[in-house]
């Protein structure tokens, strides 16, 4: 028997070396061999050249483009020889037993997908013991997260997913389930979309507590916009394959409605609205493709996330508004806070000139706004021309968009319809 154990990698250089060498000092069965496979994602801080010039026992494969952790391992995948496909992110320590514990889990016929005990680099805490989803949000969670490592998690067990940063597959399940998706690039929920999709193949997902790893956790993905926009997109496309389209509408939608505005208010208003944007455009596909929706169904779902993205703008507005209000009392007069279209916005107003000294506070004020009238009123009442034309022109323009988008939207349900339908017809004439 032989593993294949796939490290995608991308700008991964100060990782490698603790990652590479304490996954070469593994030792296993007599009889069952393992091989190395690096995958660079168009790595720009020399990762490749250090796999190639260090570690000439690992086989490395470059890509010309950065294919997300899912494409990367797909590249690899393809390119295993093993009987059991191992996954490992590039920031883990993998530590004595490790994969001796993963190919003895992964023998079990009924374990379709293998997961880890991962602990932060202190060796103290807990970082990941299986995962769950809290439903129907498909908010992700961790068994154990961030407690003390006390023995608690030290038994083995089947759980609704693990994480991608340390899995066992074997082959012929793979044959079965196929790739990882590709779409939720560059990262998160490609794995937990995986282990549902074995589930449904009839498998177990199971955490082998005796397989341990060290991890640094999002050492790819360091900046918070950027993992929020990944997370919430790969949330969403997680959802409309995963949930059916009924209960989308009937309990994802007000969850996700009441879920909204704390998050807008938070850090998430602008990766919010984006991965609106990003599962309109694929809700058509995906409804018909998994659950062969029809045509008035795919319409609800892709009106209501048109909804949920305008509810999204409004609240950010709203915020916005509340914001000016507390900077500048005058803020709002023409309309109610937040409520107001983009066209009708307050105007600009002028600089009100005032002094806190006493007694001639009111005079300097006035001398103030006297200088101010014969230096520049009218080169900013100029100016404030200027960006009232432009604010309307803006406006215009984000009209024309929706308009855009709620004909792109009808066109994506005929196309979903038809691709699906195109894709039928080569499968039943290959059965033929």
């Amino acid at each position: 028997m032989k593993t294949s154990v796939i490290i995608p990698v991308w700008n991964g250089a100060r990782f490698l070396a603790a990652c590479l060498d304490a996954l070469l000092a593994q030792k296993i069965d007599a009889g069952h061999t393992f091989e190395v496979i690096a995958v660079d994602n168009a790595s720009v801080d020399q990762s490749a050249d250090l796999i190639a010039q260090r570690y000439p026992n690992v086989r490395l494969i470059r890509n010309a483009q950065n294919q997300g952790f899912a494409g990367g391992c797909n590249r690899g995948i393809e390119a295993a020889v093993g009987d059991l496909i191992v996954l490992l992110n590039q920031d883990t320590q993998v530590q004595p037993g490790w994969l001796a514990a993963l190919v003895a889990a992964a023998s079990v016929p009924t374990h379709g997908v293998v997961g880890c005990k991962i602990l932060y680099p202190d060796r103290k805490l807990i970082q990941h013991a299986g995962g769950w989803m809290a439903w129907p949000l498909a908010l992700s969670h961790h068994h154990g997260y961030q407690e003390l490592d006390q023995g608690q998690w030290d038994s083995s067990h089947s759980v609704e997913w693990v994480t991608g940063a340390a899995l066992a597959v074997r082959r012929d399940v793979l044959d079965q389930v196929g790739l990882l998706d590709e779409a939720f690039w560059p990262g998160y929920f490609e794995d937990a979309d995986f282990c549902l999709r074995v589930k449904a193949a009839g498998y177990q997902v199971y955490y082998a507590a005796d397989a341990v790893v060290l991890h640094q956790e999002t050492s790819s993905l360091t900046d918070q916009r950027t993992i929020s926009s990944a997370y919430q997109r790969g949330r969403l496309r997680f959802v409309l394959k995963h949930l059916p389209p009924a209960r989308w509408l009937t309990e994802f939608l007000p969850a996700e409605r009441a879920y909204q505005p704390a998050a807008v208010r938070g850090a998430e208003s602008a990766p919010l609205q984006s991965a609106y944007m990003g599962a309109m455009i694929a809700a058509p596909y995906l409804l018909a493709q998994n659950w062969q929706a029809d045509a008035a169904t795919i319409r609800s779902v892709v009106q209501a996330l048109r909804e949920l993205y305008q509810q999204a703008w409004r609240e950010e507005q709203t915020k916005s508004s509340e914001l000016a209000a507390c900077a500048n009392p005058d803020w709002g007069k023409a309309g109610a806070a937040g409520t107001l279209p983009v066209s009708a916005l307050p105007p600009l107003t002028e600089f009100v000139f005032h002094s806190q000294m006493p007694l001639i506070g009111p005079l300097l004020g006035r001398l103030r706004a006297s200088w101010y009238n014969v230096a520049a009123r009218w080169a900013v009442r100029h100016l404030q021309q200027q960006q009232t034309f432009i604010n309307e022109q803006q406006a215009f323009q984000l009209y024309l968009l929706q308009q855009q988008l709620d004909a792109l939207a009808v066109q994506n349900v005929q196309l979903a319809q038809q691709l699906v339908a195109l894709q039928r017809q080569i499968q039943d004439s290959e059965k033929a």
